[in-house]
C-alpha cells in the first residue's frame, strides 16, 4: 500500500496564500508608489531645450500624487487623487495643428480604448496665459470627468481627467483650476 503525503500541497498552498495575501498587505502598507505634490508645484513635459520643457501646468491644492511610473517627462503626466487620474500628453504635430483637430484625434483615441467617450461639443477654453483650447466632457461606464486640449504652431497639449462620478464631482474646480494653468512654449526658436 502506498501512504500519501500532502505535505507538499500544503506547502504550495502556504506559498500562494503569502504571496496573494502578503503582497496585498505590503502593497497597502508601502501606499500606490505616487509621490505627493505639494500646492503650487509647477509641472512640465515635453523633451526640454535650454534646460525647459515646453508645457508646463500648475497643481492647485494638496492631495495630489505624482504616478512615478506612469509619468515619462519627455511626453506626459499622471497625476492621482483617489480615484480621479489627470493625464497630460504633449502632442508633437507631424502636419498642421490647430485645437479643433486635437479635440477630433482624442476623441479617436479614447474611443479606441474602449471604455469611454468624448462629448461632441467642446466649447472654448482660454488658460491665465492666453492660451485657448477646448474643453468638453468625458463619460463612461462607472467613469465621468472633462479633456482639454491645446494647439500652438509648433506643439500641443492633451489633459484627460476623469473618475467615479462622485470622486470627480468632488475634484472638478481644482481639475479645471490645472487646465486653466496650461503653458505652451514653443521649443524651436
Amino acid at each position: 500500500m502506498t501512504r500519501v503525503r500532502w505535505w507538499g500541497t500544503g506547502v504550495v498552498a502556504l506559498v500562494l496564500l503569502i504571496l496573494c495575501g502578503g503582497l496585498a498587505l505590503v502593497n497597502a502598507a508601502l501606499g500606490s508608489g505616487g509621490r505627493p505634490v505639494a500646492p503650487g508645484t509647477v509641472l512640465s513635459a515635453g523633451t526640454p531645450r535650454d534646460g525647459m520643457r515646453p508645457v508646463t501646468f500648475v497643481v492647485p491644492t494638496a492631495g495630489w500624487l505624482l504616478s512615478p511610473a506612469d509619468t515619462t517627462l519627455t511626453s506626459n503626466i499622471k497625476l492621482l487623487s483617489g480615484d480621479v487620474t489627470v493625464n497630460l500628453n504633449v502632442v508633437v504635430p507631424l502636419g498642421r495643428l490647430d485645437a479643433r483637430r486635437l479635440w477630433d484625434g482624442l476623441g479617436r483615441i479614447v474611443e479606441a480604448g474602449g471604455q469611454t467617450r468624448l462629448g461632441a461639443g467642446p466649447a472654448p477654453l482660454m488658460t491665465a496665459d492666453g492660451l485657448t483650447g477646448l474643453t468638453g466632457s468625458i463619460t463612461g461606464r462607472d467613469r465621468t470627468g472633462t479633456a482639454a486640449v491645446f494647439a500652438t504652431a509648433t506643439l500641443g497639449a492633451t489633459m484627460t481627467a476623469a473618475g467615479p462620478p462622485h470622486a470627480y464631482v468632488r475634484l472638478a474646480p481644482e481639475i479645471e483650476a490645472m487646465m486653466r494653468t496650461v503653458r505652451i512654449r514653443s521649443p524651436w526658436p
